[in-house]
């Protein structure tokens, strides 16, 4: 096999890498923007009840093995939103019922009072959730995907460059440094 052969299969199978590369991140970059808005966001503090509805009430503890009619009944005395899913679950030893989007819980303050809580989150609030992992399983699979394309893609930038052939020592000094910085950043936060 001659130069010139080796060459065109070269630029065949660096083609298929750049296809896959082009496709897979364009696929995956809602996924990508979310958790890059998200996360940013909730580094300065900006929780998931940023932008939510939130109504409190301040009620009588729960009778036992009625929590369910009785939340419903407080609903709807006041006039607030019945869940979607009224089915009752025990969160950190509260009583909740509803989705990320709308929640009512009961909660018990440290002085003893209890509360009800309705909270209707924003598109942001329910965004940042399933950044936590805290969603149905369905969104856990694009995270788990796009974990493992963000791989991929540096292994086919890699390929598709072939290594950077033309700026090998600027290219190792980047990944180098960024190894270093990166560690660096790990030491001083433990």
């Amino acid at each position: 096999m001659n130069l010139i052969d080796k060459g065109i299969i070269c630029l065949k199978k660096k083609k298929v890498w750049m296809q896959v590369h082009l496709y897979l991140s364009l696929f995956f970059l809602p996924a990508a923007l979310i958790y890059g808005v998200t996360g940013s966001l909730y580094l300065f503090d900006i929780r998931e009840e940023a932008g939510a509805n939130i109504h409190e009430i301040i009620i009588n503890p729960l009778p036992q093995g009625h929590e369910q009619e009785t939340i419903l009944r407080i609903l709807r005395e006041n006039h607030l939103k019945i869940p979607n899913d009224t089915t009752l679950k025990i969160r950190r030893r509260n009583p909740s019922m509803g989705s990320m989007r709308y929640n009512v819980m009961v909660l018990k303050e440290k002085n003893g009072t209890y509360i009800l809580r309705a909270v209707e989150r924003s598109l942001y609030g329910i965004l940042l959730l399933m950044h936590k992992g805290k969603g149905e399983f369905y969104f856990n699979i694009i995270a788990i995907s796009f974990s493992i394309s963000l791989v991929f893609f540096y292994i086919s930038g890699l390929i598709i460059t072939s290594f950077c052939k033309k700026k090998r020592k600027p290219a190792l000094f980047a990944f180098f440094s960024g190894l270093l910085i990166t560690s660096l950043m790990v030491f001083l936060s433990i």
